[in-house]
């Protein structure tokens, strides 16, 4: 079966894009990026840009991706064994990531939402729309009461409660393990709480999405003004919200991020199927989609490493700015090596790897 090219290049934006949001997390897990005493105005202007167009557009994307995924499996395959095979080989390596390199893995989550998706891969138009925005909205929910609880004041750079944080960071291998270990679990079971049930929902509307042919056509006449003008509304709201600036209403300002997050996925996957079909040329990010998983995981690699051996203090020295210069060349690294990749192999390492994990599977039904 040939590849959608769309399909891709959504997913090279996907994987690249992640990268500009993680990118704090690699250097500080527990609390990310944190402020200075006098906020820079890049600061702000960054700050802005990731609430208005990227927080949360790149993990609906790759959740959107997935559920079409699996239809083009299922095209593929005709029953879903194979594809329950390649779901856990997915939650396997999604531990071993989340463990050994960084605790903010996705794929656990993705792989477990895959097998709730899967259920739903011969569903009608009325029952996927119906139960994908339940489970979106429940995950949202969710969120939104739990990070009520307790919410937390920021934490200042510099500050007593900033140093303390500090102080517990790992200094070698063994706590790095340890570190790992503890926040991964914790990320663990949380999962089931919030991110498993919105990250199923969103599958099940990549599913349907699939279905109505949006990552071939783009959206619909009748649906692209409802998807922006449910983006327009989302990003007034949050905008209000945040000039607001109150603390305890956090929780909800990411809420609304969450949900606008799934119409701004739409509307990316409509931008590229539409501009694809003027004639424009993605091969660079076809490429990187291609090999998104080995990518996802490359990315942990290098950037713990980075901020493990090379800038142990960049928690400490950079502001906004300075980590968007980094995630910028790694990611002009990934588009430049991805097509090369493909001069001489036909698959990713990791893609290849699941593959193979996915045929021993098959060949041992048969012993």
């Amino acid at each position: 079966m040939a590849r959608i090219a769309t399909l891709d290049i959504n997913r090279g934006i996907a994987v690249l894009g992640l990268l500009f949001l993680n990118i704090y997390y690699f250097s500080m897990f527990e609390v990310g990026y944190v402020n200075l005493p006098v906020v820079p105005l890049s600061d702000s202007v960054i700050d802005w840009i990731n609430a208005l167009l990227l927080d949360g557009r790149f993990r609906s994307l790759f959740c959107l991706l997935f559920g079409a995924a699996l239809c083009l499996q299922m095209d593929k395959n005709g029953s879903d064994k194979q594809i329950k095979d390649r779901l856990f080989w997915i939650v396997t390596i999604g531990l071993l990531h989340g463990y050994i390199l960084w605790p903010g893995d996705i794929l656990v989550s993705y792989g477990l939402a895959g097998f709730i998706a899967l259920k739903y891969i011969d569903a009608g138009p009325s029952r996927l729309i119906r139960h994908g925005c339940g489970f979106g909205l429940f995950g949202v929910s969710m969120m939104l009461v739990l990070g009520s609880i307790d919410v937390a004041d920021p934490i200042i750079r510099g500050s007593s409660e900033f140093y303390e944080i500090v102080d517990n960071l790992p200094r070698d291998v063994m706590s790095h393990f340890g570190h790992n270990g503890v926040y991964y679990s914790i990320m663990l079971l949380i999962m089931p709480l919030i991110t498993l049930w919105y990250s199923a929902g969103l599958m099940i509307a990549g599913i349907y999405c699939y279905k109505q042919g949006i990552f071939k056509h783009g959206l619909s006449n009748n649906a692209k003004p409802l998807v922006i003008t449910a983006t327009a509304l989302l990003s007034v709201g949050t905008i209000y919200l945040k000039v607001l600036d109150i603390n305890s209403l956090s929780v909800l300002v990411d809420s609304l991020i969450w949900v606008n997050a799934f119409a701004g996925a739409l509307l990316i996957i409509h931008c590229v199927v539409k501009m694809s079909r003027k004639g424009f040329q993605f091969s660079w990010l076809q490429a990187v989609g291609r090999m998104a998983l080995t990518l996802y995981v490359f990315q942990s690699v290098l950037m713990v490493s980075f901020f493990y051996w090379v800038m142990p203090n960049g928690y400490e020295q950079y502001n906004r700015m300075e980590y968007m210069a980094i995630a910028l060349l790694l990611s002009l690294f990934q588009l430049l090596i991805a097509p090369l990749y493909f001069r001489f192999f036909k698959q990713g390492p990791l893609e290849y790897l699941l593959k193979r994990l996915c045929l021993r599977s098959k060949e041992a039904d048969y012993v």
